[in-house]
């Protein structure tokens, strides 16, 4: 059995920073009028599920409502911000040719995951896709991604991400970490968690895996 090859979707595979940040001040224009987000706190929003993001900022009670409100602008606007990162496709039909078990793991909801990948018509690639309300525990817990080995029926695996959680994620799974050197926050906070394979592009890591394969 081939190790399950898992990514993470945003920032990983589809580039959706700007989707994200339209979102973000879209809905803190209504919720909280005045308040200007800064870039460093729009950068922090990158990776964390909605749920931990406007915990911060609201009580607990309204945090469901922002999140409602957001996602009702971030899904009518993926076709106008998102862009899908270079050879993603290319690696993807490779991997999937050479008959690698292949996941997505996100902290966004599995709806919002499917409407991102459909948009490239990636989604048939994929034999799981693991979301948000498809868990209890968030990432670093490693909770998605056990939850699709089980569904792979496999013990091993890459996990690909582009934030420092998705990199504890995957190695509080037991398996192999890679992290991707494009995430707008920079990778030295990723390297510090020493992944497995730090890649500057998905070429790269096609030859790493057909280096691998040769093993």
């Amino acid at each position: 059995m081939k190790k399950a090859i898992i990514f993470d979707l945003d920032g990983t595979l589809l580039n959706t920073n700007l989707l994200i940040k339209k979102s973000f001040i879209h809905t803190f224009k209504k919720y909280k009028p005045g308040y200007t987000l800064s870039e460093e706190e729009l950068l922090s929003f990158l990776g964390p599920s909605l749920k931990n993001t406007f915990s911060r900022y609201v009580e607990e009670d309204q945090v469901d409502e922002l999140i409602q409100y957001y996602r009702e602008y971030n899904h009518a606007h993926h076709e106008d911000y998102v862009t899908i990162y270079p050879y993603v496709e290319e690696m993807l039909k490779y991997l999937k040719a050479q008959d690698f078990p292949l996941a997505v793991v996100t902290t966004k909801y599995k709806e919002a995951a499917i409407l991102g990948l459909d948009l490239f018509n990636i989604t048939p690639y994929f034999d799981v896709i693991i979301g948000e309300n498809d868990v209890k525990r968030s990432k670093p817990d490693p909770e998605g991604i056990l939850c699709a080995l089980k569904k792979l029926n496999c013990q091993e695996g890459y996990y690909v991400g582009d934030n420092v959680t998705d990199i504890q994620a995957g190695k509080n799974a037991g398996i192999k970490t890679v992290g991707v050197k494009w995430s707008p926050k920079g990778y030295a906070l990723i390297e510090k968690e020493h992944p497995d394979l730090l890649i500057n592009d998905y070429q790269e890591f096609i030859n790493y895996i057909k280096e691998k394969e040769k093993c």
